[in-house]
C-alpha cells in the first residue's frame, strides 16, 4: 500500500512556490521522473528556457503528487480533462486535487484534499494604462472594464493583473481554460481589496460556492486561488520548495 510522506488536513489548501533558478541544478533528476509523453512534449519545445521551465514544473509536480499520495513520482498517472487540466488517474489521487501555474521565473502548485482548486501566477509586464485599457476592453467583462477605466492611471496596471488572475484562477477552477470567455462572468477589480466573484450568469450557484484570496508572490508578479465546493473556513499554507518536502507536513 501506498504511504504518503505529506499530509493534508481538513481544511487545508498548501501552496507550493518554485523558483525555476532553483531547481536548474535538479534539471537531470527532474527529467528521469517524467512520464514518456510529457518527455515527448519537452522535446517539442524549441526555446530551452520553455523546454526546462516545462520539465522543471512537471517534474516538481511529480516530486510533489508522490509525496501526498505514496506513489513513485514516476509511476504517478495523470489524465487530461476536455481542456487539458490534469488530474491524477482514480485510483492513485487519495482524493488530492491540485492545480499549477507558472510564468516568468515562478511557479505555484496547489493541493487540496476537499473540494476543487485553481492557481494562476502572472508576470507584470509594464506597459502603458491606454494599453491596459485596450486589453480589458476586449477581454473583461463590462462591469471590469468600467471598474479599471474609472482608477487612476497608476492604479491601472495592478488593477488589471488583479482582476486577470483572480479570473484566471475561477476558470481553472472548472477545468475550462479559455472555453469560458472571460467577458462572461466577473470578478472584483480592487488590488488591495479582498476578491470576490460577483457575477456569473453561465453558473449561478458559483457565487455561494466558491471563494477567491489574492497569493504574495515576489515584486513583479500577481497570483491568485480559486476554491469550489469547500466547506468552512480553508487555511491556505504556503511551502518554498527549494526548502523540499519534508515529512509529516
Amino acid at each position: 500500500m501506498a504511504t504518503s510522506s505529506a499530509t493534508i488536513q481538513t481544511g487545508e489548501i498548501h501552496v507550493w512556490s518554485l523558483s525555476f533558478s532553483d531547481a536548474v541544478p535538479d534539471l537531470t533528476s527532474l527529467h528521469q521522473l517524467l512520464s514518456d509523453d510529457e518527455r515527448t512534449r519537452a522535446a517539442r519545445f524549441i526555446s530551452d528556457i520553455d523546454r526546462t521551465r516545462f520539465t522543471v514544473a512537471r517534474g516538481v509536480l511529480r516530486q510533489l503528487l508522490s509525496a501526498y499520495t505514496g506513489h513513485p513520482a514516476r509511476s504517478i498517472e495523470l489524465v487530461y480533462g476536455l481542456h487539458g487540466r490534469p488530474a491524477v488517474t482514480a485510483s492513485q489521487a487519495h482524493d488530492i486535487n491540485f492545480n499549477l501555474s507558472h510564468s516568468g521565473e515562478h511557479a505555484l502548485f496547489a493541493l487540496t484534499g476537499e473540494g476543487e482548486v485553481g492557481i494562476d501566477i502572472e508576470r507584470i509586464r509594464p506597459h502603458s494604462p491606454a494599453y491596459r485599457l485596450r486589453l480589458a476592453r476586449r477581454f473583461f467583462s463590462e462591469m471590469e472594464f468600467s471598474a479599471i477605466e474609472g482608477l487612476s492611471a497608476s492604479c491601472v496596471e495592478q488593477a488589471f493583473f488583479a482582476c486577470w488572475t483572480r479570473k484566471e484562477a475561477y476558470i481553472k477552477v472548472h477545468g475550462l481554460g479559455l472555453s469560458l470567455p472571460l467577458s462572461q462572468f466577473s470578478v472584483s477589480v480592487n488590488p488591495a481589496s479582498a476578491p470576490q466573484l460577483i457575477a456569473t450568469p453561465w453558473c449561478p450557484s458559483d457565487l455561494k460556492l466558491t471563494r477567491l484570496w489574492d497569493l504574495a508572490v515576489p515584486d513583479g508578479y500577481r497570483a491568485a486561488i480559486a476554491l469550489n465546493n469547500f466547506t468552512g473556513d480553508p487555511e491556505i499554507r504556503p511551502f518554498d520548495w527549494s526548502a523540499k518536502i519534508s515529512p509529516g507536513l
